[in-house]
């Protein structure tokens, strides 16, 4: 599933432009006792402008108890399960701000099947959070051991890069412009879902106080190369079909996606850890512009 933003005139009504997306508009409520603030996806905050997608947390004034107007958009498939998911962003943020956001790309089920990239800007310019969920004991009142990492990256997040995770049964590696960064082997989601964009802040120990002056997340593309619950599951006659017909499953645990611009290179190579456990058994299969990618598991 690819989104080439690049490709999309200039729009608003970014609903019935995008077909494979969905633009949120629900609301979280406040919670005093905790001092977070309600917050509103609000269609406004969510448009397309030269060549990128843009998502905004609205500057809000402190003191402001009102709704933070903040951004969401989700797949409109619920059925990822297992794959490479990949977009190009930047998230930008007024130098004279006070308070802060956070941009997430996501796969989520449900919040015990969840996987995270976060960038929280409180974290300076170069921080990035990976988590898989759960990742907080309510119980011991403590993190969860090996089920979420901050690292620094390579360039600021202030500059346009591709942020990835592939996953797998067994584990999810995360990457920074083609390089991995993590893996994460703790609470690897189960079940297929869907994938999630959002910038927000509620006031919580998690984003902080929300930035009192716009912050800006733009995306060149999203690109998902993916099986469904049903491939998964072996019900899907259509993935079946081309497994078969490109030779059947192959021992290999390297497979080739074309790049952006549909060619072959060392960039583009998806690379994916072989636990002794499980043999994860790719396939390339070539086609014109940009190539497929079947992840087949036995």
């Amino acid at each position: 599933m690819h989104t080439d933003f690049s490709a999309i005139s200039d729009t608003k009504v970014v609903n019935t432009t995008l077909p494979d997306w969905e633009v949120q508009t629900w609301a979280f409520d406040a919670d005093p006792d905790a001092g977070v603030i309600a917050r509103q996806n609000e269609a406004d905050n969510v448009w397309i402008e030269n060549g990128k997608l843009h998502m905004r947390q609205k500057g809000h004034k402190k003191g402001d108890n009102g709704p933070i107007s903040v951004a969401e958009v989700h797949s409109r498939r619920t059925d990822f399960h297992h794959g490479s998911f990949r977009a190009k962003y930047k998230v930008s943020v007024d130098k004279k701000a006070d308070g802060g956001a956070v941009a997430g790309l996501f796969f989520y089920y449900d919040d015990e099947d969840e996987t995270d990239i976060e960038i929280l800007t409180k974290d300076g310019d170069k921080a990035i959070r990976y988590t898989q969920h759960p990742a907080y004991d309510n119980v011991t009142d403590s993190a969860v051991p090996d089920a979420t990492f901050q690292l620094q990256l390579k360039k600021s997040w202030s500059k346009m890069q591709e942020h990835r995770f592939d996953w797998t049964p067994s584990v999810t590696t995360f990457f920074q412009d083609n390089s991995a960064k993590q893996e994460i082997t703790k609470n690897v989601p189960k079940h297929g879902g869907k994938v999630m964009l959002n910038l927000w802040a509620n006031n919580g120990t998690w984003s902080g106080p929300p930035s009192t002056k716009d912050v800006i997340m733009e995306m060149e593309y999203i690109m998902v190369y993916f099986n469904t619950t049903s491939s998964q599951s072996g019900n899907d006659e259509a993935f079946n079909s081309a497994c078969t017909g490109a030779g059947g499953p192959k021992n290999k645990t390297v497979c080739w996606i074309n790049d952006k611009s549909g060619v072959d290179s060392e960039h583009s190579k998806v690379s994916l850890s072989s636990a002794a456990s499980i043999s994860q058994n790719l396939l390339f299969v070539a086609g014109t512009g940009l190539a497929a990618l079947l992840l087949v598991w036995a």
